[in-house]
C-alpha cells in the first residue's frame, strides 16, 4: 500500500465538494458537470445588453441555440437561421457515445461500475449524518479567520487489487484511524470513502485542519515520513502486499518516481530503466577511459550523452529528450567521483565526431514473455500508428471547421467565438472516443485483449518478472470443466478467458476486471471479492467454499490438497514436484 498527500491551494480549498466526491464519485462528478453546463448555458445564451440604436449583439436566443446545434431544427421555416456546424462534422460521435454507454453498462471500462464502496465521517457532532457533518466542517472552517493557508488535508491511500479481499469496511475504518493518529489529526473532523473505480482500490480522506474546539490550524509536518512508516506497519499487520517505498529509493533499489510512474502506467521500459540495464557494460567500458573525451565516447556507444544539470550530471538520450541522473545508474558515476578521476567536467565539444552507438534506447515492453509478446507488440504498434493518423485527421477536420467560421462575415464576434468553443469541445469528445477505441497504452491494449478472452495477452501481463505460460482454452486437454459443462457454453462464452468461464460455471453473474499485472478481480453478485493472480487465489471471509471449488477445478486438486495449500485467505498454486511427492506419500499410506 502507498499513501499520498494531494495538495490543494486555498482558492481551491472546497471541503464540501471534496466530501461529496468522496461519498459518491460519480454523483459528485455529475453535479459538477451539471453546474458547469448550467453556468456555460447562462453565460452563452442569456440575452446580452442592447447596443446603440436598440440592436442586440445577436438577433435572438433561438438563433444562437440553432447556431450551436442545441435547438431542434424540425419544423424550421424557410429563411430561418440554420446551424453553422455541418451535420457530417461529427459522423461517428453518436456511435462512440453508444459504445461508451455499452462499455459502462457491461463493466469493461477502467472506471465502470460502482465507484464508492463505503463512506463515513468521524469526529463530528453530527454523528453518522454525512451531509450534516459536511456543513458542520464548513462552519468550523469559517470560524477561523486568522489562517490564510489551506484548511483541508486530502489524503489518498492506495491498495493492491488482491488486498481488497483481505480488508473489510471495519478494517478500512481502523486503517484511517491509524493514519489520523500518525498525522496528529485524531481529534479533527474528517470524511472518508473507499473507491473501486480504478485498478487499485483506494481510500480518500478529507481532514479538517481546523480543530473543532480550539479553532487553531494543525500542521502535519514531516507527514511523508510518518505515512511511509505506517504503511509498512499496516502491511505486516493485515498481511497486505508490500510496495516499494521511500527507503527502497534511498538505497537505490527503486526507480525515481517519474520513471516508476511511467513504467507502471504504460508497461514500457523507461529511459532510466534502460540506463540501469546498460550500467554494468558502461562501468566496464569506463575502466579504459582516461579523460572526459574518452568517457563521452563510451557513453555515446550506448546512445547517451553526458550533460551537467544543476549540481550533478545526467545522461540524455542522443535520439530523444529523455534524461536520467547519472548517479541513479551507479553511485560511482556521481559528479564528484568522476571529477576525481578525469578532472573538472568538460562537455562534448563536437557531437558529430562521436562514434555511432552500438545499442540505443527504444520503447519496448517490460514483460519477459518474449515469444508470445512479439506478435502482440507488433499489433499494438500498428494500432498506435492508426490512432496517431486518426487523431491527426480529426484535428485537421476541426481546424478546417474553425477556419470556415472565420470566413463567415455574417456572424457577430460573440457568435463566432461561441461556435469556436463548441467546435473545440466536439473535437475533444471525438479525440477521447478515438483513444478509448484505439488504445495507445501497451498495458491498456493487453488488458483489453485479455478481457476479450486472449489467454496470451493475460500471460504477457503476468510476466513482469518471469515468463508465464498461457492457460489452456476450454477446447484443449486438462480442461477443468466437465464435458457437459463445455457443451453448455455459448459461442460468446467460448471466447472468454478460461478463468472467467470457470467462475461463470460456479457463480453466474460474476463481473470480471483485468488489472495491469494480470490479476483477475471477480465481483460476486452477493457483494464479495475474489482475486486470481495466476499463482494465488485470494478470497474474502465469506468465499472459502467458492475458492476451494475454483482452485480444485482449475489446478485439478483434491479437497485435502486444497486445504493444505490454503493459508490466511489465500490458496497458493502448488508446485508440480511438491504435488507429486505429496501424492506419492498419500499412496504410500
Amino acid at each position: 500500500m502507498i499513501s499520498k498527500h494531494i495538495e490543494c491551494e486555498p482558492k481551491n480549498d472546497n471541503y464540501g465538494r471534496l466530501a461529496r466526491y468522496i461519498a459518491d464519485a460519480r454523483k459528485g462528478l455529475e453535479h459538477d458537470r451539471d453546474d458547469r453546463k448550467r453556468i456555460e448555458i447562462y453565460e452563452l445564451y442569456e440575452p446580452h445588453p442592447v447596443r446603440d440604436g436598440g440592436r442586440s449583439y445577436s438577433e435572438n436566443r433561438l438563433r444562437r441555440l440553432s447556431e450551436c446545434r442545441l435547438a431542434p431544427d424540425q419544423g424550421r421555416e424557410e429563411g430561418k437561421p440554420a446551424h453553422l456546424l455541418s451535420l457530417d462534422a461529427r459522423p461517428d460521435r453518436h456511435a462512440d457515445d453508444g459504445m461508451r454507454r455499452e462499455n459502462a453498462s457491461a463493466g469493461t471500462g477502467r472506471n465502470s461500475g460502482e465507484k464508492c464502496l463505503v463512506s463515513w465521517c468521524a469526529g463530528c457532532l453530527a454523528g453518522d449524518d454525512y451531509d450534516l457533518a459536511v456543513r458542520e466542517v464548513q462552519d468550523t472552517q469559517r470560524l477561523n479567520v486568522r489562517s490564510n493557508r489551506e484548511k483541508t488535508y486530502h489524503l489518498m491511500v492506495s491498495f493492491r487489487p488482491e488486498d481488497m479481499a483481505r480488508l473489510t469496511p471495519e478494517d478500512f475504518k481502523a486503517i484511517e484511524q491509524r493514519f489520523a493518529e500518525a498525522l496528529g489529526l485524531a481529534d479533527h473532523q474528517r470524511h472518508c470513502g473507499v473507491h473501486v473505480n480504478t485498478n487499485n482500490p483506494h481510500m480518500h480522506v478529507a481532514y479538517n485542519l481546523i480543530h473543532p474546539i480550539k479553532l487553531t490550524r494543525a500542521e502535519a509536518s514531516w507527514d511523508y515520513v510518518k505515512r511511509e512508516r505506517l504503511c509498512r506497519e499496516l502491511e505486516k499487520q493485515y498481511g497486505l502486499t508490500r510496495d516499494r517505498g521511500r527507503e527502497d529509493t534511498l538505497r537505490g533499489e527503486a526507480l525515481t518516481p517519474k520513471a516508476a510512474t511511467f513504467e507502471a502506467r504504460t508497461g514500457e521500459l523507461s529511459f532510466e530503466g534502460y540506463a540501469r540495464e546498460q550500467g554494468a557494460a558502461i562501468l566496464e567500458a569506463l575502466e579504459k577511459a582516461a579523460s572526459w573525451k574518452d568517457a563521452h565516447e563510451m557513453f555515446a556507444l550506448y546512445g547517451m550523452e553526458v550533460r551537467k544539470r544543476g549540481a550533478g550530471l545526467v545522461a540524455m538520450n542522443r535520439y530523444g529528450k529523455q534524461t536520467a541522473k547519472l548517479s541513479s545508474i551507479d553511485r560511482s558515476l556521481s559528479l564528484r567521483k568522476l571529477e576525481e578521476r578525469f578532472g573538472a567536467f568538460h562537455p562534448v565539444e563536437d557531437r558529430k565526431a562521436l562514434p555511432k552507438c552500438l545499442v540505443r534506447y527504444r520503447t519496448q515492453a517490460q514483460q519477459k514473455h518474449i515469444e508470445a509478446r512479439e506478435g502482440l507488440w507488433k499489433e499494438f504498434q500498428e494500432q498506435k500508428e492508426r490512432r496517431r493518423t486518426a487523431e491527426a485527421q480529426c484535428r485537421e477536420k476541426w481546424r478546417a471547421q474553425r477556419k470556415e467560421l472565420e470566413g463567415r462575415k455574417t456572424l457577430t464576434r460573440q457568435a463566432r467565438g461561441m461556435l469556436k468553443r463548441l467546435a473545440h469541445r466536439y473535437e475533444q469528445e471525438e479525440l477521447q472516443a478515438l483513444r478509448e477505441r484505439l488504445h495507445g497504452n501497451w498495458l491498456e491494449f493487453l488488458r483489453d485483449r485479455a478481457a476479450r478472452g486472449d489467454e496470451t495477452a493475460l500471460a504477457v501481463l503476468r510476466s513482469r518478472k518471469e515468463p508465464v505460460a498461457p492457460e489452456q482454452p476450454p477446447q484443449k486437454r486438462n480442461n477443468p470443466l466437465l464435458p457437459e459443462e463445455v457443451e453448455r457454453l455459448t459461442p460468446k462464452t467460448r471466447n472468454q478467458l478460461q478463468s472467467e468461464i470457470l467462475m461463470e460455471s460456479l457463480v453466474p453473474g460474476a463481473k470480471m476486471t483485468v488489472t495491469n499485472h494480470g490479476t483477475l478481480i471477480f465481483s460476486l453478485p452477493g457483494g464479495g471479492v475474489f482475486c486470481d493472480t495466476g499463482k494465488k487465489i485470494v478470497f474474502d471471509a465469506g468465499s472459502e467454499r467458492l475458492a476451494a471449488d475454483y482452485a480444485r477445478k482449475k489446478w485439478h486438486l483434491r479437497k485435502e490438497e486444497v486445504a493444505l495449500m490454503t493459508k490466511n485467505q489465500e490458496i497458493t498454486r502448488p508446485d508440480a514436484g511438491v504435488l507429486r511427492k505429496f501424492r506419492e506419500m498419500d499412496r504410500g499410506r
